[in-house]
């Protein structure tokens, strides 16, 4: 559902998802919610040719979890990188998920150091569940800068 998902809003807007540089995931810190975004992601993002890798991030590791507001806390992480043409660390990365191939081939690169950019195309995928939600309300978000 999720690579069918970014197919579909890619091909809707004309934009090939290897022209994109960095992706803020919403990071559930599971193994199994942390899978099956990031091989989504992989499969979709890296699956064109790209030459470098794709930077993600997760602004939990900067904040925790904000719970209902994960999109808006997202989005605010990317506007201040671009403001500032930097990336933030994700803090307490140390042992890359053996379910995510891509972690370990090259696709994927999870920022581990400040990275400086000036121009980038962005996307923010990002889930947020509230207490009484049925159904989690998902949140993307495509910045071009």
């Amino acid at each position: 559902m999720q690579r069918r998902l970014l197919r579909d809003v890619y091909g809707k807007a004309g934009v090939d998802p290897s022209d994109v540089s960095f992706v803020e995931l919403h990071g559930t810190g599971t193994l199994i919610g942390d899978m099956q975004e990031s091989n989504s992601v992989a499969d979709v993002f890296c699956s064109n040719g790209r030459s470098d890798p794709l930077l993600i991030g997760s602004v939990k590791s900067n904040m925790g979890h904000s719970e209902i507001s994960s999109g808006l806390s997202s989005l605010a992480k990317v506007i201040i990188a671009m403001h500032d043409h930097a990336l933030p660390p994700n803090l307490h990365f140390k042992q890359p998920n053996p379910d995510i191939p891509a972690l370990f081939d090259g696709r994927l690169k999870v920022i581990r150091h400040k990275v400086t950019f000036y121009r980038a195309m962005l996307y923010i995928r990002g889930t947020s569940h509230g207490p009484m939600s049925v159904r989690p309300s998902a949140c993307h978000k495509s910045v071009f800068y």
